[in-house]
């Protein structure tokens, strides 16, 4: 039975610790809880937000006069209901016949890494420096060290607000992109579950990358910080507003990304030396650019005042908007 609760402060459900109350919250342990809290809000005709995590979110100082939905069904599966091996053939008869991994929304990135190794499965391990949830980086197709989620993923099943229907999405049906998927574009798509693809691996290989991706965020990123994770997306070439030619004819900084696909965002930041300014109580980081850390009681206004300054520095020099890939609630 759902409790829902009321005058619920957001910022202690949230990596940054920013936030107001919410008007009316609740936890979800199950697929079936999520779907009856959707019900609740539909039925007392309320906004809602469903919440991971609370990585990559800024929540409002004031309150959400609506549910927010802490998402805690975190439920993993490795090969569920006898993935049918056989019909890949060549591959099956080899033993290299992709593996499946089912996991709720609510479950913990770092946790699904974990858990795929200890099956013996490959090509996760990158993720596991993601703070987030399966339902958040789907959501946001959240990759790092040349990998997304669009990569591993071969279905998403999803409850469907607006006709309080639950179906499946195979991946082509996702719309994924840089920091982008089609429950960006339709928010009523509520992410309930993943099934994820992977190789069978060597759990010691999977190890040592695990180690080693630990390292270099580690060594580049604040870890433990009061932080959201990056705020601001990468600048892709391939942006109708951005000139590549002319911005690499202008500003010669810009030449070592010539042969990427986009030019990092924390890079423009530090070149225009924006490491370490502050807005009250909140610094851009003096180790990645792109991370902002509440140095303590921080608020959203803040943080917006910075994203402003940030915003406007890169504007002023390059002519280039910088998109926010952080998602502001009630902001």
């Amino acid at each position: 039975m759902l409790d829902i609760r009321e005058q619920v402060s957001l910022k202690d459900h949230t990596v940054f610790k920013i936030g107001g109350p919410a008007k009316y919250f609740c936890e979800a342990k199950t697929a079936e809880e999520l779907k009856d809290a959707l019900a609740w809000a539909r039925g007392s005709a309320l906004p809602f937000f469903v919440l991971g995590a609370g990585s990559n979110v800024l929540v409002s100082d004031n309150e959400f006069e609506g549910l927010v939905i802490k998402n805690k069904a975190t439920n993993i599966k490795i090969n569920p209901l006898g993935y049918p091996v056989a019909k890949w053939g060549v591959e099956a008869e080899a033993g290299l016949a992709p593996q499946k991994l089912y996991a709720e929304a609510g479950a913990q990135m770092a946790r699904v890494v974990a858990e795929s190794v200890k099956a013996g499965l490959s090509g996760f391990e990158w993720a596991i420096g993601i703070p987030g949830t399966i339902g958040g980086s789907v959501r946001g197709n959240a990759g790092c060290f040349g990998s997304e989620m669009k990569d591993v993923i071969e279905s998403v099943e999803v409850f469907d607000f607006l006709d309080a229907k639950r179906r499946t999405l195979e991946a082509g049906e996702c719309n994924f992109g840089y920091r982008h998927s089609v429950f960006k574009e339709k928010p009523n798509l509520i992410v309930l579950s993943a099934t994820l693809r992977f190789a069978k691996g060597d759990p010691k290989k999977s190890q040592g990358l695990i180690a080693e991706y630990s390292k270099k965020r580690l060594s580049s990123q604040d870890i433990g910080a009061k932080c959201a994770g990056c705020i601001f997306k990468n600048v892709e070439w391939s942006r109708k507003d951005v000139n590549k030619e002319s911005l690499l004819q202008k500003y010669p900084e810009l030449k070592p990304f010539s042969g990427q696909k986009s030019i990092p965002a924390g890079f423009l930041l530090d070149f225009l030396g924006l490491k370490g300014t502050k807005a009250g109580a909140v610094q851009i980081s003096e180790k990645h650019a792109n991370y902002f850390i509440n140095l303590g009681g921080a608020t959203a206004a803040e943080v917006i005042a910075l994203i402003n300054t940030a915003k406007e520095k890169i504007q002023n020099r390059y002519g280039i908007s910088l998109e926010e890939e952080i998602q502001k609630i009630n902001c």
